[in-house]
């Protein structure tokens, strides 16, 4: 009887396990695919996390203030901020000269004046002695500094064109030169020339 059926019984054995073998890969390879995608998802992140930009920037405040010295701050930081890091201002500083919203940039120098006191108004390559008021000693507005009221005091700058430049200050930090007013809506070519013997950013 053996002889007889044995090639049904092995037909019937090879088949089944030809179909075991199909399932057993059917439902293994999601299991796998499953492996790699949450590999690489965690490859991805550990690159994106070691590409991360560091924001760190660093002050020097000066004058007035309880600790002048040099200090960490985040990009965005407003001038207030620093002054109370450095731990406030003493009771001789002339708070009327500082522009406590101002924007601050890496590398800045903060200096706060004594009432009295005539601020300094040096730039040395990328670093900027700030603090003071709005018009320096030429009479020019600094457009870093100035408020909305002294800024139109300028020929052509209404108090549109004056909220648009805070606008730019708020959103892109002080002005780098002079040019970049170009960057603020409705000033133009025209305007910057007829403004450049008024206007300064030290």
């Amino acid at each position: 009887m053996w002889e007889k059926y044995s090639w049904f019984i092995l037909a019937g054995f090879g088949f089944f396990s030809i179909l075991f073998l199909v399932l057993f890969n059917l439902f293994k390879e999601p299991e796998e695919y499953a492996e790699v995608t949450t590999f690489s998802s965690s490859e991805q992140k550990t690159i994106e996390s070691t590409a991360k930009v560091n924001t760190d920037w660093y002050v020097d405040v000066k004058g007035a203030v309880k600790a002048p010295g040099m200090y960490k701050v985040k990009e965005g930081t407003r001038l207030m901020d620093a002054v109370d890091q450095a731990g406030g201002f003493l009771e001789e500083a002339d708070r009327n000269q500082v522009n406590f919203s101002k924007l601050l940039t890496d590398q800045e120098v903060i200096f706060i004046p004594k009432i009295g006191e005539t601020p300094p108004t040096i730039q040395s390559g990328e670093t900027i002695i700030s603090g003071d008021s709005s018009s320096d000693e030429t009479g020019k507005v600094n457009i870093n500094t100035a408020d909305s009221t002294e800024l139109q005091t300028l020929s052509g700058i209404g108090e549109k064109k004056a909220q648009d430049i805070l606008n730019y200050r708020e959103e892109n930090g002080s002005f780098q030169k002079l040019e970049d007013l170009l960057n603020v809506s409705g000033i133009g070519e025209k305007t910057l020339e007829n403004l450049r013997d008024f206007i300064t950013i030290n």
